[in-house]
């Protein structure tokens, strides 16, 4: 966290400070606290589609199942590559009883997951023979 700190006093309104600062707050399930930063990092940039995923995975912690849906679309139609963003839909769209849209959703999730490694291919090293 003083890394965190350190960097929001030299870029007080980076959208990825707030951003990493609503995650912190997420990891101990202080979600008020998150929902609040995840909030002001969309307010700052609005195309952060990894705060605007984290914000409607707040939300849907918090019981704002309907929100949390709009936002996850919202994010979904900015990033549509993504399978973090379609499968914390398809849990939103269970937990609401939409159960054709959130097979859908975690369907989709699945078939993108591997445009999505956990490491980057770049890690790889290349090699010629």
């Amino acid at each position: 966290m003083n890394c965190i700190n350190e960097a929001s006093q030299i870029y007080p309104l980076s959208h990825q400070i707030m951003y990493m600062r609503g995650q912190v707050c997420a990891s101990m399930e202080q979600w008020h606290e998150a929902k609040q930063y995840f909030l002001n990092a969309t307010a700052a940039n609005p195309n952060h589609t990894d705060a605007l995923r984290a914000l409607g995975e707040t939300h849907n912690m918090l019981g704002e199942y309907r929100l949390a849906e709009k936002l996850l679309k919202d994010a979904a139609k900015l990033d549509p590559n993504c399978p973090r963003i379609w499968f914390s839909l398809g849990k939103v769209l269970e937990t609401l009883g939409e159960y054709t849209a959130s097979a859908n959703c975690m369907a989709t999730a699945l078939l993108l997951e591997p445009t999505c490694p956990t490491l980057p291919f770049t890690s790889i090293a290349l090699t010629f023979d």
